[in-house]
């Protein structure tokens, strides 16, 4: 027999109702669609420079598509089965994946600004459309028994996306210009949808349960997400709560909340279901994967535009600072699976947070004399201990559920995740800003001992022959740069402590969880959809 035949006859033994070619074709292409949706949750950190300067914007402008494409993900997340349900899943993903290519095409064509937020806004809807679809459709056509292989080459396409993105990101921006992703990620989805309708032609779609919708709570889900992430968005722009403007927005977040919140709980079949809140860990594991992905997520996204606008770096060179959790965190990821079959699920999270802690601390000690070289190290710690993170707080938080509401409890996790990921980069930019503005401040004011150094450096400057306003405009170029690394190294430190203070809450408060040696599908597919994107 020849390799061909035995590998064909292998194929064959896994595939559920699909031709050995048509099934490589398929898990081909949904991987790589999955891949290209996360992957671009990423790339476009290192971009965000480049497109303030070419769309004619400041830089905390320019973060506002990389918010919203969160905030299409995370509306997306309700409608993804409802639409199975209407039209079938395989159909379905091929409309969702199309209008995924084609909305890249609009960022990369578009010269306006706000319609490159609308055409981003649109690829993060359709991408968290996709995401449920394709898992769907790749586990059913395998065999019962193999859904192990599926796992596996689900998990190689979950963290790697994201964790390489930035440094691929990075080089296009640099070599090709930041268009250049849009430019290969529209035909590159058109391809996929193809080539997924050729594996699945002449297949009908597998049943689905058909569902009722919540059109209010969806609406009210969709404003209250909305709104928020705009009142985030423009909090720099208004200065906060010193704004009556941003008091007034915040208080149509507030009533727009407690709005769904009071539909919802009486609503028989919610959309968000606020009575799982009452399952004390599932409390905690929505708190801590909020928390702490509002914290990582906004934590990157200042390291590769910082890396850029303070430090210098090309945007590739900002992008490969992210590169090294792509090493770790697919490995933790592995041996978090493991460890759940013999410990406790708090305590595992609250180890990662704690690890997560101790990797803010070691680049809250970054300076200006610091190498290339060294801003690298605390990237591996930083993976290896994200990647470790989201599976033990799903198995707490789904944990302590009956299974008649996990799928529930699992929309509520991800709804609350997702959203983390937008709202976390404008509060920590808002913040960033607060923090360098006061650290100006302290470093210029009269009477104030750090304040002697400037002053003495303002008389060298004149004392060598610059006019005032040469060395004031040199001095103040200098003394921005180094209030924005002592701003960075103080906004480290405090994300440290939240972790830390997110794992002392789980050590203390999470009950014990029960371990299984190996997860039912139902749960795998749980945990799985629960991986951050």
């Amino acid at each position: 027999m020849s390799r061909i035949d035995a590998g064909r006859r292998r194929i064959e033994a896994i595939a559920a109702d699909l031709p050995p070619g048509r099934f490589l074709l398929l898990n081909l292409a949904i991987g790589l669609a999955h891949f290209l949706v996360l992957f671009n949750a990423g790339a476009y950190l290192a971009m965000i420079p480049e497109v303030a300067g070419a769309l004619g914007v400041n830089a905390n402008f320019a973060i506002w598509p990389q918010t919203d494409f969160f905030v299409g993900m995370a509306l997306a997340a309700p409608l993804s089965l409802w639409l199975a349900a209407r039209q079938g899943e395989s159909r379905s993903f091929l409309l969702i994946f199309a209008g995924f290519g084609i909305s890249a095409l609009g960022c990369a064509e578009t010269t306006e600004f706000w319609s490159f937020i609308l055409a981003r806004f649109a690829m993060g809807f359709f991408g968290g459309l996709s995401i449920p679809l394709s898992l769907a459709i790749l586990r059913h056509r395998y065999r019962p028994g193999h859904e192990r292989l599926v796992r596996s080459l689900w998990g190689v396409a979950a963290l790697t996306p994201f964790t390489l993105a930035p440094a691929v990101g990075g080089w296009l921006c640099t070599y090709w210009g930041w268009r250049s992703l849009f430019y290969l990620d529209g035909p590159l989805a058109l391809a996929l949808t193809g080539f997924v309708f050729l594996a699945l032609r002449g297949l009908p779609s597998l049943p689905v349960r058909v569902r009722s919708m919540d059109w209010p709570g969806l609406m009210l889900l969709a404003a209250a997400l909305a709104t928020t992430q705009v009142t985030l968005d423009l909090g720099t722009y208004l200065d906060w709560w010193h704004s009556a403007h941003f008091w007034i927005l915040t208080v149509i977040v507030a009533i727009l909340w407690v709005t769904l919140w009071l539909w919802e709980w009486q609503h028989p079949q919610p959309l968000v279901a606020y009575r799982l809140f009452r399952h004390g860990n599932f409390f905690l594991g929505v708190v801590g994967v909020f928390a702490g992905t509002l914290l990582f997520q906004g934590m990157m996204a200042l390291l590769v535009v910082q890396a850029q606008l303070v430090w210098g770096y090309t945007a590739f060179l900002a992008g490969v600072l992210v590169l090294p959790m792509a090493v770790t965190a697919k490995p933790a990821s592995l041996i978090s699976q493991w460890a759940l079959r013999h410990w406790d699920a708090g305590l595992l999270a609250a180890v990662d947070l704690a690890g997560l802690a101790l990797s803010c601390f070691l680049i809250a000690t970054y300076d200006r004399d610091a190498s290339y070289t060294a801003l690298l190290w605390p990237q591996f710690v930083l993976g290896f201990f994200l990647g470790g993170l989201f599976l033990p707080l799903t198995r707490l938080a789904l944990g302590a559920l009956p299974e008649s509401e996990a799928e529930r409890g699992l929309g509520v996790f991800n709804l609350f995740r997702v959203a983390a990921q937008g709202y976390g980069i404008p509060i920590l930019v808002g913040w960033l800003a607060r923090v360098e503005q006061e650290v100006h401040h302290f470093l210029v004011e009269p009477g104030v001992a750090s304040a002697r150094p400037w002053q003495a450096a303002t008389r060298a400057l004149l004392a060598r022959g610059l006019s005032p306003p040469a060395a004031k405009l040199q001095l103040a170029r200098e003394l921005s740069r180094h209030a924005s690394f002592l701003a960075f190294n103080a906004l480290f430190y405090a994300c440290a402590w939240a972790f830390l203070a997110l794992s002392a809450l789980l050590l203390i408060f999470a009950r014990p969880t029960t371990t299984a040696v190996t997860p039912s599908p139902a749960e795998w597919m749980r945990e799985k959809m629960a991986e951050p994107a």
